[in-house]
């Protein structure tokens, strides 16, 4: 009897993907919905009806995705799009491209119940994707994307390059690459800056086995020949990948770069080892990173200034206990606002020092002084002359901070604005000499090390057509006692005439010099593309190259965004994919 209550009971396998069900004698008799065909089974069986195809077109919310339960099946609903739906598709890139790059929410948010039950809510017809299908998802879209990238570069003639080595928090090391290039439109320019590549980088960070694997990334995108200059910070074994792997010309002036570091650090590459790398990738130029050059005068200068080490020691401590004591912290914020506190100063942190004095003196110093005395930190008040040596300190690094961040954008100019800005800084520096208090010897050693580590752009010729060659600047930054009008006219008629000798470059240069009067440099190229065409040619090259290795740094630092301390069990693949289709690299 039990028997045949439950043979007449509707089974919830049936009732979900069946029509026109009929028991007879030892029978049952059903119309699947998806493909109307009639199947049938035993009266005390079911498994005919469970149908793996109708499954996968109709499945639902799942708890466990790696292996769906039939429970999960039975609660499916139908009437839900095909996966070739062109809805389907629509929701699932919004997903991928708004969600998951843009937002860069976790991959497992497609699997979460929440989540798809928001979705039901939204599109009641939507069926939720699982993770390993969205995963394969990013992947696909970023080798479409590389294609693009390919596509591109094969419509241009020259590009730079910024190239940095970053480790994540497990201490996986990744090779960056940015590629920059001006694209020339019809009546516009505009400077490209995309992500060239992200990729794992393992074994020893050598300059050999970056010099290896930077090769084989040109390799891929056939930029070989098409490579003008590379962007790297003054690592040693940055250095030894480019500077040894792109020596320049026998009898050209030498690049003074040697100047930047220690000479001891090329000793440990043998001479028939740097014969051999360099000949693997030809004739190219490494530049020193703008931005990290600058950062090491500061830090020279700070070193050299015993003086103000007292006072940035207690600022140094200050901030660590504003991060880690909550009872300062409180007090702090009720007196001085929720919003302020004094940041970290980082030595690898372009300008951290700078930004962290001042924050504090944006707090008042008495209000300061009675906080710090009432928490029982007395050692770390500032007296008033240690207060006001760091505003002095301020006003001399000011300008330094704004050098760099001057040179760290990706879609403008910037390269042109090195010159200008080393010889801003010199005369700054040499203009506070009579005026200084407490920081004497800070303006001597930041001057000494600025005129030693720049030395060498007044050499290369890369940073004096830029800055010539953009209007904003023009030639109004030539000082007599430091270079000669008339020679560098003369260096620039020697290069039009290589590239057209069928114009007049003394004309075309004098022409240039009439009208460049503080122009937006890709407004005033665009403009003037046909009447100096020479003169073009070389300024879209030159003006082209970035000043620093910031494009590729910004890159890091997203990647650390993404994987976060709970994502760390991210595979490196899944992380270079979602790092290359960031929305700063490519619009969609």
């Amino acid at each position: 009897e039990i028997r045949n209550n439950r043979s007449n009971m509707l089974p919830r396998v049936i009732s979900f993907g069946y029509v026109d069900y009929e028991l007879s004698t030892k029978k049952r008799t059903a119309t699947c919905k998806t493909c109307k065909k009639r199947i049938s089974d035993g009266d005390a069986t079911t498994s005919n009806f469970v149908r793996f195809e109708e499954y996968q077109m109709n499945k639902s919310i799942t708890n466990e995705p790696q292996q769906p339960s039939i429970s999960q099946f039975l609660d499916t609903r139908a009437g839900q799009y095909s996966m070739n739906h062109p809805q389907q598709k629509a929701i699932t890139n919004a997903l991928l491209r708004d969600l998951i790059i843009g937002c860069n929410l976790p991959l497992s948010i497609v699997e979460n119940k929440s989540f798809r039950h928001f979705l039901t809510v939204v599109d009641s017809k939507y069926s939720p994707i699982c993770r390993r299908t969205m995963t394969s998802k990013i992947e696909d879209l970023a080798a479409e994307k590389h294609l693009m990238l390919k596509t591109q570069l094969s419509q241009t003639d020259h590009v730079s390059v910024t190239v940095d080595i970053w480790s994540d928090r497990k201490m996986r090391g990744f090779l960056g690459i940015t590629v920059h290039w001006i694209q020339k439109g019809i009546e516009r320019l505009e400077v490209k800056s995309k992500l060239l590549a992200f990729e794992r980088f393992k074994g020893s960070h050598t300059g050999e086995r970056i010099c290896e694997k930077f090769e084989a990334v040109c390799d891929e995108y056939n930029i070989k020949d098409k490579l003008d200059y590379i962007i790297s910070d003054n690592a040693a074994n940055m250095r030894k990948a480019f500077t040894v792997c792109f020596p320049t010309d026998q009898g050209e002036e030498p690049d003074d770069n040697h100047r930047l570091d220690d000479p001891e650090l090329w000793h440990d590459l043998p001479l028939e080892d740097q014969e051999t790398v360099g000949a693997s990738l030809g004739k190219k130029h490494r530049l020193q990173c703008f931005a990290h050059t600058l950062q090491l005068v500061v830090r020279d200068g700070l070193t050299e200034t015993k003086v103000a080490s007292p006072a940035l020691s207690k600022l140094s401590k200050l901030s660590s206990l504003l991060h880690t004591s909550t009872t300062l912290k409180d007090v702090f914020e009720a007196e001085f606002g929720e919003r302020k506190s004094i940041p970290a100063s980082v030595i690898t942190r372009w300008n951290s020092t700078v930004r962290q004095v001042k924050a504090v003196l944006q707090c008042e110093h008495l209000k300061l002084c009675a906080i710090l005395e009432k928490a029982g930190h007395k050692k770390l008040l500032f007296t008033i002359r240690e207060w006001n040596l760091l505003k002095e300190m301020v006003d001399i690094l000011k300008p330094f901070e704004e050098a760099t961040d001057l040179t760290q954008g990706e879609k403008i100019v910037t390269i042109s604005a090195v010159v200008p800005s080393v010889l801003s800084l010199n005369h700054h520096l040499e203009k506070l000499k009579p005026q200084v208090r407490f920081l004497n010897g800070l303006v001597s050693s930041l001057q000494a090390s600025l005129n030693k580590r720049f030395l060498g752009i007044f050499i290369n010729p890369v940073y004096l057509k830029a800055a010539a060659l953009d209007p904003a600047f023009s030639l109004l930054w030539v000082e007599h006692h430091v270079l000669f009008c008339r020679c560098y006219l003369d260096v620039f008629s020697d290069l039009i005439l290589e590239n057209d000798v069928q114009t007049s470059p003394a004309l075309q240069l004098s022409h240039y010099l009439h009208i460049a009067d503080g122009q937006n440099a890709l407004l005033f190229w665009a403009m003037n593309m046909h009447t100096l065409p020479s003169l073009f040619n070389v300024a879209t090259r030159v003006l082209a190259v970035p000043a620093c290795s910031a494009p590729v740094e910004r890159v890091f630092s997203y990647g650390g965004i993404i994987l976060r301390p709970h994502r760390a069990q991210m595979t490196d693949r899944v992380l270079a994919s979602l790092v290359f289709l960031t929305k700063r690299h490519y619009n969609y």
